[in-house]
């Protein structure tokens, strides 16, 4: 009989029972073996590194559960919210308007594109590429934006067959916590991206957040399947480095975004603070998102 592991509404008991999982016995950060327990997921726990404060899942599905779990993700959890939706629009123009400071033409990848919006957004100054996993997403984007149509991927940056340094911009919007292997990630980053060229990492959680150390699990940008690497702005960093980007900008955004309510949110985060056991799950607030920019040296 399948078990059912509900979380936030989602069974993903059925995604663990059937599909190969694996252990992370080692930090892809800085290497260490010594994590402490930071949640229990059921299926899943989450650790902290001990040394570089990567938040981590483990174990954490393989490559057929995550595609299982990634099929028609735009249809069951994007289009279909017209509230996020909205939000989202809101915020690809703001984090489009962070990365026009550092650049604003050339060839641009942009993984894990979903339906094309961020890259819609950007605007014709580059020209666009997207890779994406989820079949559905892929379709969307090539059926709705027949400007980059031709230019958008069914795949991981892994499964591209660009040239060497390729592409002047590449970008990774709420995407790098996702990848079952960053540092692989990393490296097809500094195998496309030109000397020079940018890195733009963006709408990402902090594991380093306030909220994130006091929600926990019940964290609102906490999933155990969808978000396997919690960084924060200094490990990131230091991952980073050993691919020769080289940090230049980041920012922990909260006010003047569309999630943002201040008050609310600021009442809500009393309320936790007075009563640990609450189980409500964390608002939007200071420090929970980061975006970062980076530059091939």
């Amino acid at each position: 009989m399948e078990k059912i592991y509900n979380f936030r509404g989602e069974n993903l008991g059925s995604l663990f029972e059937n599909h190969q999982s694996k252990d992370i016995e080692k930090c892809p950060v800085c290497g260490s073996t010594k994590f402490i327990l930071w949640a229990d997921c059921n299926y899943t726990k989450a650790h902290k590194c001990e040394e570089c404060k990567l938040v981590f899942m483990s174990p954490q599905l393989e490559k057929e559960g995550l595609n299982d779990y990634y099929s028609n993700y735009i249809g069951k959890r994007r289009i279909n919210n017209l509230k996020k939706m909205e939000q989202r629009s809101e915020q690809y123009a703001l984090d489009s308007h962070v990365l026009k400071k550092f650049v604003n033409e050339g060839k641009l990848l942009d993984v894990g594109c979903n339906g094309g919006f961020f890259l819609s957004e950007l605007g014709e100054g580059f020209e666009r590429y997207g890779t994406e996993l989820d079949p559905t997403a892929v379709n969307y984007a090539r059926e709705n934006y027949k400007s980059f149509a031709s230019n958008i991927e069914q795949g991981t940056i892994e499964d591209t067959n660009f040239e060497n340094e390729y592409f002047d911009v590449i970008t990774m919007r709420g995407v790098i916590e996702h990848v079952s292997d960053p540092n692989e990630s990393f490296h097809h980053v500094e195998r496309l991206l030109k000397k020079g060229g940018y890195f733009f990492v963006c709408a990402t959680p902090n594991g380093e957040s306030y909220c994130a150390d006091l929600y926990r699990e019940n964290w609102n940008l906490f999933h155990p399947v969808q978000h396997l690497w919690h960084f924060s702005p200094k490990n990131l960093d230091i991952m980073a480095a050993r691919y020769n980007l080289k940090l230049i900008w980041s920012e922990t955004q909260y006010l003047g975004t569309p999630y943002a309510d201040p008050r609310n949110d600021l009442i809500k985060i009393t309320e936790k603070i007075k009563n640990p056991t609450d189980n409500q799950i964390s608002p939007a607030f200071f420090e929970n998102m980061m975006s970062l920019v980076f530059k091939k040296i």
